[in-house]
C-alpha cells in the first residue's frame, strides 16, 4: 500500500511541475491528500523528498502547485525539518522548525531554531545557528537573521544577521556581519556595527563604533578605539582612522590615523604610529605632535613635529 501512495505521489507532482526541475523530483510518506481547490498536497508521516542532490526529510509536508501552469511552486515541512546536500565531498545540511524550499529556484528559507552547517570529512567547517536563515543554492549565498552565532575555524562571530558567500565548492568566501557584529579568535576580540572578512585575502574591515583587543607578544592587551579599523593578514597590520584612541598600559595615545605594524622576527604586533595632530598621556604628562610612534618590546614612544609637552603641578 506504501509503495502504491508513493508511486502514485511522485507521478502526480513529475506530471504537475513539468519542466520546472532539471531532474526528476521522488516524494515518499505515509500518506497524501491532494486539495483541489487551494492546489495543495498534504503529505503525512516520514516524508522523504529528493530532487537532483537536494534531499529533506521531515514529519510532515504541504506541496503548493501553481494554480497558472500547474507546476511546483514550492514544498514546506513542518514540525523539526532535515535537509541536505552533498557536493564536492562536502555536506551542507539545514535544520529548523520550519522549512519552505523553492525547488525551482533553490532557495531555502528556515525558521525556528534554524542550524546550517558544512562539513568535510566529518569535520565541521562552519556552523551558524540563528533564528532565521536562507540559503540560495543558485548563488551559494548564506543568510542568517536574528541572535546569528557563526563559528568558523578558530572564529566565532555574533551579530544580528549575517551574510555568507560560499565558493562553488562549498568554501567560505566573505562572510558579513551586520548590527552588533562581534568577532572572537583565540585572545583577540572586535566589536563593531558592521564588520566584513574576507577570507580568500585574509582582509578584515570593521565599520562604526569599533573597538578591540589585540594581544602583543607577551601576552599584554592593547585596546584600540575607532570609527574605522582594518586588517590585512598579508602585512599582519591593523590600521585604524576616525576618533582613534589607543590604551597600552599607561600609555593613552589619540589622533585622527593609527597602523599598529608587527614584529618582522615574531610576527607579533609591536609597534603603533599614530599620523596627524595627536597626542599621548602618561604618568600625568600629555605630549603633542604631528606624529607619535609607540614601541610595545621595549616600551617606548617618540613624538615628532610641533612637539609641545604639558607637565601639571610641577610645584608640587
Amino acid at each position: 500500500m506504501r509503495k502504491e501512495i508513493i508511486f502514485k505521489i511522485s507521478i502526480l507532482i513529475f506530471m504537475l511541475s513539468g519542466m520546472a526541475f532539471a531532474g526528476s523530483l521522488t516524494v515518499e510518506s505515509d500518506s497524501q491528500e491532494f486539495n483541489d481547490n487551494d492546489r495543495k498536497i498534504y503529505l503525512e508521516g516520514n516524508v522523504k523528498v529528493k530532487t537532483g542532490d537536494i534531499n529533506v526529510l521531515s514529519p510532515r509536508a504541504v506541496v503548493q502547485i501553481d494554480p497558472k501552469n500547474n507546476k511546483v511552486n514550492n514544498v514546506e515541512f513542518k514540525d523539526n525539518a532535515y535537509s541536505y546536500i552533498m557536493q564536492d565531498g562536502k555536506k551542507h545540511e539545514i535544520k529548523a522548525k520550519l522549512l519552505d524550499i523553492s525547488l525551482l529556484n533553490k532557495v531555502f528559507s528556515a525558521d525556528g531554531d534554524t542550524l546550517s552547517s558544512i562539513t568535510e570529512k566529518n569535520k565541521p567547517v562552519v556552523i551558524v545557528t540563528a533564528d532565521k536563515q536562507e540559503y540560495n543554492k543558485i548563488t551559494n549565498t548564506m543568510k542568517a537573521f536574528g541572535n546569528v552565532n557563526i563559528l568558523y575555524k578558530n572564529v566565532e562571530t555574533l551579530s544580528d544577521s549575517a551574510i555568507v558567500n560560499l565558493t562553488k565548492n562549498n568554501d567560505v568566501k566573505v562572510i558579513q556581519l551586520i548590527g552588533n557584529a562581534r568577532l572572537n579568535q583565540d585572545k583577540n576580540k572586535i566589536n563593531a556595527s558592521k564588520l566584513t572578512y574576507n577570507n580568500v585575502t585574509g582582509e578584515a574591515v570593521a565599520i562604526g563604533n569599533v573597538y578591540s583587543k589585540l594581544i602583543t607578544e607577551d601576552n599584554k592587551e592593547i585596546d584600540v578605539w575607532s570609527e574605522y579599523q582594518s586588517y590585512d593578514k598579508k602585512s599582519n597590520v591593523v590600521s585604524a582612522s576616525g576618533s582613534t584612541k589607543i590604551k597600552y598600559e599607561d600609555y593613552t595615545a589619540r589622533g585622527p590615523k593609527v597602523n599598529v605594524f608587527s614584529d618582522k622576527k615574531t610576527k607579533k604586533l609591536n609597534e603603533a604610529v599614530f599620523l596627524g595632530r595627536s597626542k599621548i598621556e602618561t604618568k600625568g604628562r600629555t605630549i603633542e605632535a604631528d606624529r607619535i610612534t609607540i614601541t610595545l618590546n621595549p616600551k617606548d614612544f617618540k613624538a615628532e613635529g610641533n612637539v609641545k609637552s604639558t607637565i601639571p603641578n610641577i610645584g608640587n
